[in-house]
């Protein structure tokens, strides 16, 4: 109902694509072996990863935006938040790290570390992408960076 209250309401901005099984499965890193102990690493950290995508969008001056994203939910999740991405936003601001994973360091990740088990995924886009993305959009249209799709 909250959801069906918000899109009647036009107050939505994410949409989150799982596949049937509610995740996107993707084949985990290889074992490697640690440089000093000389042994494969925790079998446990190398099982298979749930990476879920999506498309969120902002409004800047009656102009929508829309972005991909992307992110993985970590073997320690809830104990560790998920990292989101914006593959297309990669390398056009200094707040995002290598891959176009958005950088919620700073304010983010103490919060979710306060209220663990209690934060979910809908806490990572509200508290998470959601300032991001209204800090940094308006800055990279202001640059140039992003240009809208009729333009």
């Amino acid at each position: 109902q909250y959801v069906e209250n918000n899109k009647s309401a036009d107050n939505d901005w994410f949409r989150l694509e799982p596949n049937a099984d509610g995740t996107r499965w993707v084949p985990a890193a290889p074992a490697r072996v640690t440089p000093r102990a000389g042994r494969p690493r925790c079998p446990r950290c190398h099982r298979r990863s749930r990476r879920w995508s999506g498309r969120c969008w902002y409004i800047h001056e009656l102009l929508k935006y829309e972005f991909a994203i992307e992110f993985d939910i970590p073997v320690t999740y809830p104990g560790t938040a998920p990292e989101i991405a914006i593959p297309e936003l990669d390398g056009k601001t200094a707040k995002m790290y290598r891959g176009g994973k958005i950088c919620l360091d700073d304010h983010f990740r103490p919060l979710w570390a306060r209220n663990v088990p209690k934060f979910g995924l809908a806490h990572l886009m509200a508290l998470g992408l959601g300032p991001w993305l209204a800090v940094e959009i308006p800055d990279l249209i202001a640059k140039g960076l992003v240009q809208h799709k009729d333009k």
